[in-house]
């Protein structure tokens, strides 16, 4: 099937901006248009490539095609260039578009979709999808109701996750891992070479939990769980919870520098 790229715009807004006033964009930058186009494909994947500056927004509905709302910012010096691909079922998105040129989405994909690949630096949001594997160099990751595995990292910024259904691995360099609602009772690893870890299990399951420098708070079904414990400077507290060492589900939590608090709570 042959390529669709999308370098035609839909709706296009220009609006005349200073360099100043785009301050965080580059030396250039100075104009940002808004493109907004409609796909009549299903998207099954989305891949995320190029090693620019921009943002991804993805939520889901029960829809027949795709929506993709792209703001270029840009030097004005020469059009934007091909930003997004489809071929087939499968959306890949850049968030380069030319010199001094940066693109960012927002996508509205049918429900069940996967999203991977790797940004270069920007945030990300996913909300409604069926599984992720992303990297982010640095930037903030937040993900909502996923279907199925999900990996998320980041070089430096926050990971946010809430209601997962699959096994989750949620990684930054430096800054805070928060995790809630994970169901499913697959595998979690959470861990942050700077920072804290909260982690709120919805359902039984094993979890990895490490912190180079900051606190871990993980909260749990009451259950049987093998206790793993690893602390080079800081306070341990089990509270409710018994270590069976004959038990599936196995908790190993690990500081360098910092306190962990593990809580089994009645009727989860």
């Amino acid at each position: 099937m042959t390529p669709t790229l999308a370098r035609r715009a839909g709706a296009v807004t220009l609006i005349a901006a200073t360099a100043a006033a785009l301050a965080g964009c580059g030396g250039g930058i100075g104009a940002r248009l808004t493109y907004d186009d409609t796909e009549k494909v299903k998207v099954s994947e989305i891949v995320l490539t190029g090693g620019g500056s921009g943002n991804v927004t993805v939520t889901t509905a029960a829809i027949p095609d795709t929506r993709i709302k792209r703001i270029v910012r840009t030097d004005g010096s020469a059009d934007p260039q091909t930003s997004y691909r489809l071929v087939g079922t499968v959306l890949t998105l850049d968030t380069t578009c030319g010199p001094q040129c940066m693109v960012s989405y927002e996508i509205q994909a049918p429900t069940g979709v996967a999203v991977r690949g790797r940004l270069g630096s920007g945030d990300i949001s996913l909300s409604d999808i069926a599984t992720a594997d992303v990297t982010v160099g640095s930037g903030d990751v937040l993900i909502d109701r996923a279907s199925g595995a999900v990996s998320m990292k980041s070089g430096s910024g926050d990971i946010v996750a809430n209601d997962l259904v699959g096994g989750a691995t949620l990684v930054t360099g430096s800054g805070d891992v928060d995790a809630h609602g994970l169901a499913g009772g697959k595998a979690v690893h959470a861990q942050t070479g700077s920072g804290n870890v909260t982690v709120e299990l919805a359902e039984a399951a094993s979890v990895t939990a490490r912190a180079g420098s900051g606190d871990i708070e993980l909260t749990v079904p009451d259950g049987a769980y093998q206790v793993k414990t690893r602390n080079g400077s800081g306070d341990l507290e089990l509270l409710g919870l018994v270590d069976d060492p004959s038990a599936k589900n196995i908790i190993e939590v690990q500081t360098g520098s910092g306190d962990a608090t593990i809580t089994a709570t009645p009727g989860r």
